[in-house]
């Protein structure tokens, strides 16, 4: 015979406010405190890094900001692209790095590094060879920079595939630590971003926790799931009634209800049935007790 785990209810003050935090599960918070600090300013290091690169090798000045970094998977963040970009995707001691930029961007480095203005409108027309050659050269040595700029945070990435497309060998389910670099120049702004493969960003960490057993970790959930607030009710069973009856109701009419006089009423929590129960007192308060857990028939 299973034994059966005590039930605890935490009981709240009637109208009392709560304090739940809404948890993002798109966007877990895996890494907090002085880690999620040091990771923030690495990576607002590197963006400073690639905002003099692309100085250097435009020959224009360009500004730059660093969003601070957010999880997210590698499919929304391929999601988010907007209009055409490019996708580099790179390798850093076993973990996947995919950067993206703005096709127009790219094209703009391009006519900059063979001497000319850069300043027409591009027709999202693809980038011809030279350009795809410059490019890449440009966003190899940007990836670089991210072991340099970081400390050694990072190994320094490879890069592995470059193109229009979002390459299909990224895992899309896997998180990833997402780093946005604002860049303003002139009047221009872009936005260049990276995804990080969360598990190698908190290897380099070191905020690894050790491999968990899975029914610890169904343990460990249901014990937060048994803190979680939740309300509780004592319902009787519904009862049918026409418009007619509710509209000719006044005070000190007598509603029968379908619910019998000796049948327990059922306690809900959260709208679900999950206890029969008697009405009962505790002091100057209503209660009810409990008088059976079996099946809700």
């Amino acid at each position: 015979m299973t034994e059966r785990t005590p039930f605890r209810a935490r009981v709240h003050a009637p109208g009392a406010e709560l304090d739940v935090q809404a948890y993002d599960f798109e966007s877990p918070e895996l890494i907090g405190g002085d880690d999620r600090a040091r990771l923030d300013a690495a990576l607002e290091a590197w963006g400073r890094q690639v905002g003099m690169l692309i100085t250097a090798k435009t020959r224009a000045v360009v500004d730059v900001a660093t969003a601070p970094s957010r999880i997210q998977s590698f499919g929304a963040f391929i999601a988010s692209a907007e209009g055409p970009v490019l996708w580099a995707t790179a390798s850093s001691a076993g973990g996947r790095i995919l950067y993206r930029i703005p096709l127009e961007e790219a094209r703009y480095w391009a006519a900059r590094m063979i001497g000319a203005a850069g300043d027409a409108a591009g027709d999202g027309a693809p980038l011809t060879s030279v350009e795809r050659a410059l490019a890449r050269q440009v966003l190899t040595e940007q990836l670089a920079e991210l072991q340099h700029a970081t400390g050694g945070m990072f190994a320094e990435p490879v890069l592995e595939a470059f193109g229009t497309e979002p390459p299909s060998s990224v895992d899309r389910d896997a998180q990833a630590v997402v780093a946005v670099i604002g860049t303003l120049r002139r009047n221009d702004r872009r936005q260049l971003a990276a995804a990080i493969d969360a598990e190698l960003v908190l290897q380099r960490l070191g905020a690894v926790a050790p491999h968990q057993d899975a029914a610890q970790v169904r343990t460990r959930i249901g014990g937060h799931l048994a803190l979680a607030p939740v309300e509780i009710a004592l319902r009787f069973d519904p009862t049918r009634v026409g418009p007619d009856t509710v509209l000719d109701l006044a005070a000190g009419d007598l509603i029968p209800l379908a619910h019998l006089a000796d049948r327990p009423l059922v306690v809900t929590l959260d709208g679900e049935p999950v206890l029969h129960a008697a009405v009962g007192g505790n002091g100057e308060r209503l209660a009810c007790v409990v008088v059976s857990n079996g099946d809700l028939v």
